[in-house]
């Protein structure tokens, strides 16, 4: 087997696991704040229209109500001026427009007022009281009623359209065996535990302090300062947990906005909750999808072809763009003709947004598929297919991947899951009643750098602490990074702590794009080396130092607690011993913000694959998934049971998307249909197999200097085109549209 472990970090538990069990780590909405009031939100119940009139008489006659915001009268800040570094350094915003800026309805749920009360249930029955009359007009609430407007976006994040070499030769010939089929993906809702929410407090006129369930900080503090035209420092966010995320909370949501908004018309701090039901149209969701594939290869399975070309929505207010060929098709397979291209609908459907792995996770759905139908076709086994077609350069800008390993991955789960032993052919693999299905597909993700700087304050009792203003959605980001930081510091992992999600912390990026541990780690990295030349410069002026007179830049960390020359190591000093001596309680030092060097010799990406076994029985028909092996390289596993634990969190969300989840919407309303979890479903324990996760490779130092590239992301990658193999080998029946739901199996028996 060629398994590696010298990739693997410690299996440390969660540093904050303790405050989160017992309940004493503090999410946004739990801060206690002075004198704070509630805010309820009105929605809009039409898709597409103006306001006539509102009516607050009743509501403002009710007890507790300190103030309503409207359109009318709402305190409003500018239009936030563009955007210079999108994602890293100036915010997100998805929703392309301040809330009540002015009487235009853009789509159902849109918030049209916001009442202020001192208790939240005074707060949210005086909401009930506000009468609204609309114009409405004819709403655009699918991407086929919008395809007259429909434009070709060239993509925020990297080309979305793609084309190299000639696909329609070979696509039109009579030599090669093709498929070709429409894949389709429904709207999807985030639903973390921690639902979205904001405080607000106002300190006079200029002065703005926001406990926000974010994923950026420092994206919230430049939008909202920029829009209300502050000093960045007048504004504060603080967000020390976050109970999940998956991309709601990366961007800068209405709601933020209305905080602020009620707290300046009613002079007091609001809180502001987003309800569960509100969760669906006030903070994003993934885009539908409608994707076709076509593929062409020689019988041996060379492709010699491939076409993706996907249609996507997103609202009239937003302009996110889900690139779902670019970050499949457009990279992860040896192809001479490369042809990807992406359509955009605005549809009078709320915002859409980032959700979990945006763009590669309906992308490798839809390939991985195809590439399993195309293995039937060509009577090959589904593995052999990807091993023929494996590209060691990346397709389409042809440079070298650093560090791949896919192969490895592939060998390490067919040995593990017991591939070999797979009947190709569907309907053979029965448990008694029950139908056996086996599917297999491809994991993929980018490595991402961002920008990010982080301070550190030694101790003369040989304790440290770190401060980033990065955030931890669950994903084990405190332990990750206090570990990354007690390596590099040359610190004990018990005498760190680490402290982020304050943007009083120097900054740190999205937690977003599976960037975290990789760029806050590299800033760690920074940050040490400039402890290290700190204390350096204390000791070579130090008489009483072994290190008395030798150059600072010769010395650097030796051991743990030790610095030392680097030509003789028997010269060496303890950071304890040269702050006492030098009278120093403590030392300090920053490093400083800068855009991340970019390597345009290599191309950076986590792969992996996923082994997934169903059983069925064809009676009712129920599908479970009874059995997964996942292998994923994603450069250096900084410690284990976090990285296991998010990649069994991304399969397990990958298995809802394959059989359970989707948003439907009210077509006379164009209000979501499924607004709560009894409507919406997502897995939960009894859903969830037995998850076997396997890490392969070696750390990625081409990339960072940490070796490690993000893992939040891939776990979700070719899940579902995993389970909906799985399940035609079982059935013999090719279900393209998800989720699989049992009425679209109803004729297996």
């Amino acid at each position: 087997m060629a398994e590696t472990v010298n990739i693997l970090g410690p299996a440390r538990n969660r540093v904050d696991g303790r405050l989160k069990v017992t309940g004493a780590a503090k999410y946004s909405v739990e801060f206690q704040v002075p004198n704070c009031a509630y805010g309820w939100t009105v929605e809009s119940n039409v898709a597409k229209g103006k306001i006539l009139s509102i009516d607050t008489k009743s509501a403002q006659a009710a007890p507790g109500v300190l103030a309503i915001v409207t359109h009318l009268n709402a305190p409003k800040p500018k239009e936030p001026a563009a955007k210079k570094h999108r994602g890293q350094t100036d915010g997100i915003r998805n929703e392309e427009r301040v809330p009540f800026s002015d009487d235009e309805i853009h789509y159902a749920g849109q918030y049209v007022a916001l009442v202020v009360a001192k208790t939240i249930e005074q707060a949210r029955y005086a909401a009930s009281l506000v009468k609204v009359s609309y114009a409405p007009e004819e709403p655009l609430l699918t991407m086929n009623a919008a395809k007259s407007s429909a434009t070709k976006p060239k993509g925020s994040f990297g080309p979305v359209q793609i084309k190299k070499g000639d696909v329609d030769l070979p696509l039109k010939g009579t030599s090669l065996t093709k498929i070709e089929q429409i894949y389709t993906t429904p709207t999807e809702t985030h639903n973390p535990i921690e639902m979205s929410g904001t405080i607000a407090a106002w300190d006079r006129d200029d002065k703005l302090t926001l406990y926000d369930a974010t994923q950026f900080v420092k994206g919230v503090q430049s939008v909202i300062a920029r829009a209300w035209n502050l000093p960045i420092e007048n504004v504060r966010v603080i967000c020390p947990f976050v109970g999940g995320a998956f991309g709601c909370k990366g961007a800068v949501w209405p709601h933020v906005f209305a905080a602020a908004m009620g707290a300046k018309a009613a002079g007091v701090p609001v809180k502001m909750h987003v309800t569960r039901r509100n969760m669906f149209v006030g903070t994003g969701h993934r885009t539908p999808t409608t994707q076709t594939i076509a593929l062409a290869a020689t019988r041996d399975g060379k492709l010699r072809a491939m076409r993706h070309v996907s249609h996507i929505a997103t609202s009239p207010v937003g302009d996110h763009v889900e690139s779902c060929g670019a970050r499949s098709t457009g990279m992860m397979y040896e192809s001479p003709a490369i042809q990807v291209e992406e359509t955009l609908h605005k549809i009078n459907v709320a915002s859409t947004t980032f959700m979990r792995a945006p763009g590669e996770c309906p992308g490798t759905y839809a390939l991985e598929c195809a590439m399993d139908e195309l293995a039937y076709a060509l009577k090959m086994d589904p593995v052999q297919l990807r091993l023929t077609n494996y590209a060691d350069n990346h397709p389409v800008k042809n440079v070298p991947f650093s560090a791949k390993h896919l192969k490895e991955c592939y060998q390490v789960g067919a040995e593990k899951f017991g591939w070999a032993k797979r009947n190709p052919q569907p309907r053979s693999m029965r448990d008694g009643d029950l139908l056996g299905g086996w599917g297999m597909a491809t994991k993929t993700y980018p490595a991402h750098k961002m920008e990010a700087a982080a301070k550190v304050m030694l101790r003369a009792d040989g304790s440290a602490t770190v401060q980033c203003a990065a955030h931890d959605l669950g994903t084990g980001a405190y332990t990750a990074l206090t570990q990354i930081a007690s390596e590099q510091l040359g610190v004990p992992f018990e005498k760190v702590k680490f402290e982020l999600g304050d943007t009083d912390f120097p900054f740190g990026p999205v937690a977003g794009g599976s960037n975290t541990t990789g760029t806050v780690g590299t800033a760690i990295h920074e940050v040490a080396q400039l402890l290290h030349k700190a204390l350096a410069d204390l000791a070579v002026k130090d008489s009483e130092s072994p290190l008395y007179n030798l150059s600072s830049n010769d010395i650097a960390m030796i051991a743990p607690g030790h610095i030392g020359s680097k030509i003789d190591n028997k010269k060496s000093d303890a950071y304890i011993d040269i702050l006492r001596r030098a009278g120093r309680g403590s030392i300090e030092v920053q490093s400083e913000l800068k855009e991340p060097e970019e390597n345009k010799k290599m191309a950076f990406q986590s792969f992996g694959a996923d082994f997934v076994e169903v059983k069925i029985d064809p009676l009712l028909p129920r599908v479970q998934v009874t059995r997964v092996v996942s292998v994923i390289n994603c450069g250096r596993v900084v410690t284990f049971k976090p990285a296991r634990n998010q990649i069994i969190g991304g399969i397990n969300m990958g298995i809802g998307m394959a059989l359970m989840e989707a948003t439907e919407y009210d077509p006379q309303t164009g209000l979501p249909a499924t607004r709560n979890l009894a409507d919406y479903h997502v897995v939960t324990n009894a859903d969830a197999p037995v998850i076997d996760v396997t890490f392969v490779g070696e750390p990625d130092f081409a990339f960072n200097p940490i070796g490690c590239r993000g893992i939040g992301e891939i776990g979700i990658t070719g899940a579902a085109a995993a389970v909906a193999s799985a399940i035609y080998h079982a059935t013999g029946k090719r279900v393209r549209d998800l989720p699989i739901t049992p009425d679209k199996l109803m004729d297996i028996a």
